[in-house]
């Protein structure tokens, strides 16, 4: 088959949502050996992409250079629509990968839901995509032959929310890099710390800093702790929508020279962070599968999330649960880790065999099964 994959979402920098999709086509790229793949990208200058995925002979980018994606993009929006086929050609297959199907092509379709945040949750997204995705999400899953989702509690707000048969559901998890993802040495550990400014033993909490992630309770819960002094918050990631109110709150507790703002953090250096943490804290109100915590047991280290969504599939026995809502649990969590080496123990034991369970190569296969039963 002739396939199409929508890569043009790929070039964001890396979020959950780009970064799960970028190791699923990833996984698929290396492994099939009989079918052949387009990434298809608007792009006027082709330097960035062709770094994405290297160069293969099952694979080839296909540029669009002179209709500017954003026009494309807007005129979408507005409802009017050119086919996708006149830009890129036409494929057996096309492969969405960031929620929404563009119209008018002829082929089968896959598309891939990383999540109904903005279904059932919205106060945690931005107005103008809530808009949006419940827009074009319903007749996108509808219109596609299969759906991808990450996780099994996606599955089932998907066919609770839009009817849709089981049948065409099929649950791909993300997966880990063991080549990235693992305990670091000591020697890394100090240099991670060095690079980042963090002079004490610390907790970390990492991802994108927006509303729905609650890293105002973390702050609360780490002001709470009895020995809170020993220890760096460290608060790694990009700012996101309505972040402010975290900054309010680091200052409002007084916390300014205890917690650390990194900032977006690259790729490479985020396994080094985890490593080197002494608790990961993740207490999300929604999550479409919560990544950061199966890294962050591969990389050895304990961790504190929630007990709603996704998070207890993607912890299983290797995390300490809580209710997102409860700052004293949060902070009870991490006073159990940090003052009992038993229990430290056991939970790193325990995270990272649960992580074994998350291999991009049998995520790559199963998507690959899925293409191929649409023949």
């Amino acid at each position: 088959m002739h396939i199409a994959i929508d890569a043009q979402p790929l070039l964001e920098q890396s979020a959950g949502v780009t970064y799960y999709s970028k190791g699923l086509i990833e996984a698929v790229l290396k492994q099939d050996q009989k079918n052949h793949y387009d990434l298809l990208l608007w792009r006027l200058f082709p330097k960035k992409p062709l770094a994405m995925f290297g160069g293969g002979w099952n694979f080839s980018y296909r540029y669009q250079r002179f209709f500017p994606y954003k026009v494309f993009y807007k005129l979408h929006k507005l409802g009017i629509d050119i086919p996708l086929e006149l830009f890129f050609g036409r494929h057996d297959l096309y492969f969405f990968s960031n929620f929404v199907i563009y119209p008018h092509f002829k082929g089968k379709s896959v598309i891939l839901i990383h999540d109904l945040t903005f279904e059932k949750v919205p106060q945690y997204v931005a107005r103008r995509n809530v808009e949006f995705l419940r827009k074009f999400v319903p007749p996108s899953v509808a219109r596609a032959d299969h759906v991808v989702v990450n996780c099994e509690f996606t599955k089932n707000e998907l066919i609770e929310s839009y009817r849709v048969p089981a049948e065409k559901v099929t649950v791909v998890y993300p997966g880990v890099d063991p080549n990235a993802f693992y305990p670091r040495s000591e020697k890394e550990k100090e240099e991670i710390k060095k690079k980042y400014g963090i002079t004490k033993p610390f907790l970390l909490f990492l991802g994108t800093l927006e509303p729905r992630k609650n890293v105002p309770a973390i702050l609360k819960a780490y002001a709470g702790l009895k020995d809170r002094k020993k220890f760096n918050l460290v608060l790694a990631g990009k700012k996101g929508w309505l972040s402010e109110e975290i900054f309010r709150t680091v200052a409002d507790l007084g916390l300014e020279e205890d917690v650390v703002f990194t900032g977006y953090v690259p790729e490479e250096d985020r396994p080094k962070l985890m490593s080197a943490a002494e608790v990961f804290v993740f207490p999300s109100f929604f999550e479409g599968f919560g990544m950061p915590v199966v890294e962050a047991q591969a990389c050895g280290t304990p961790v504190v999330t929630s007990n709603t969504t996704s998070l207890p599939e993607a912890a299983g026995e290797g995390g300490v649960l809580v209710d997102p809502r409860d700052v004293g649990a949060i902070g009870g969590a991490i006073t159990k880790i940090l003052s009992s080496p038993s229990l430290r123990s056991e939970l790193v034991s325990k995270g990272l065999k649960n992580s074994r369970r998350f291999r991009w190569e049998d995520s790559g296969k199963k998507l690959i099964e899925i293409f191929n039963s649409l023949n």
